[in-house]
């Protein structure tokens, strides 16, 4: 519990300068001191040093000061791009620091559920550590029973509420990475069989291009016009599909966004969702495979 409220504390002071940086240590402290987890006791210089080296070690983030004002920054805002762990971390410990302080409304602040499977994650982050490969029992949801799978962990992702491991084997030449979802996978347990990754190896750079977790189904990055209509041109510029999403055009009541993803089944599946709200531009072969999924769909209602 005494590491949970640590982090807690750092996550603040992280959020706090990021948001009113550059900021002195007073102005820090003036704002310590109104929330709970204070308890009514200043953040002195001693204190607010030793956090400042345990984020660093922490999170990988430099809080740098000025000498000439005295006031402090974060000097690689580059370690909390949107996709980093870093920023996931910070994000999730900012956010349970504000409902901390408001537990009089917990009853009125309502969450998504994420199953959380701290177990699998540990064992699987330890697999990772030590370059050990993993097995376990995988129940598809096509399958009536479940398979004994050997897994080389590369990395892990979380997307849609769902924790997936990432199997790379450079043997399948076609398919060289599966994912496996945590609430599917029992019985896991690390094995003997060590091994390496090759020196090209990226996760990052490996799904730049994804839109989800499926990279290896055969689809190819390519670039992608969406038009978007009414709201959802707002929807989707306030919280962007990608990390490649640009504006082409704006219309009175339409935005033209272009991308460069691999049109997956994921990123299919979030284009179906959003119904007659966006049309698909190009290129003409993808647009025809969205009429052709709306078709289907539209042919389920015809009985």
């Amino acid at each position: 519990m005494k590491s949970y409220n640590l982090l807690r504390q750092y996550a603040w002071l992280l959020d706090t300068i990021l948001k009113n940086g550059p900021i002195s240590l007073e102005d820090i402290n003036k704002r310590w001191i109104r929330t709970a987890m204070s308890g009514g006791v200043d953040l002195n210089r001693h204190t607010f040093i030793r956090y400042k080296n345990a984020i660093e070690e922490t999170f990988g983030i430099i809080i740098d000061c000025d000498r000439k004002t005295n006031r402090y920054t974060i000097s690689n805002p580059r370690s909390l791009n949107d996709n980093s762990v870093q920023r996931w971390m910070l994000a999730t410990l900012t956010v349970s620091n504000i409902i901390s302080e408001s537990l009089s409304l917990q009853d009125s602040i309502l969450l998504e559920n994420i199953p959380i499977e701290g177990q699998q994650l540990a064992t699987i982050i330890d697999a990772m550590k030590q370059r050990r490969r993993i097995s376990f029992l995988y129940q598809k949801y096509s399958d009536d029973a479940a398979t004994e799978r050997l897994v080389t962990p590369c990395c892990i992702k979380l997307f849609h509420q769902r924790w997936y491991v990432i199997d790379f084997d450079p043997q399948r030449t076609e398919r060289p990475f599966k994912a496996f979802a945590f609430d599917r996978i029992s019985k896991l347990k690390l094995t003997d069989q060590t091994f390496d990754l090759p020196a090209y190896f990226d996760a990052q750079d490996i799904f730049a291009d994804a839109f989800g977790i499926f990279i290896g189904d055969g689809a190819t990055a390519q670039p992608i016009v969406i038009r978007a209509f009414g709201n959802e041109r707002f929807y989707m510029r306030d919280l962007p599909l990608h990390h490649s999403q640009e504006v082409l055009k704006k219309g009175p009541d339409y935005t033209d966004y272009k991308f460069f993803v691999r049109p997956s089944t994921d990123f299919i599946a979030e284009l179906l969702s959003k119904g007659d709200r966006i049309e698909v531009l190009e290129p003409e072969d993808f647009r025809e495979k969205i009429r052709e999924e709306h078709r289907n769909a539209a042919k389920r209602y015809e009985k």
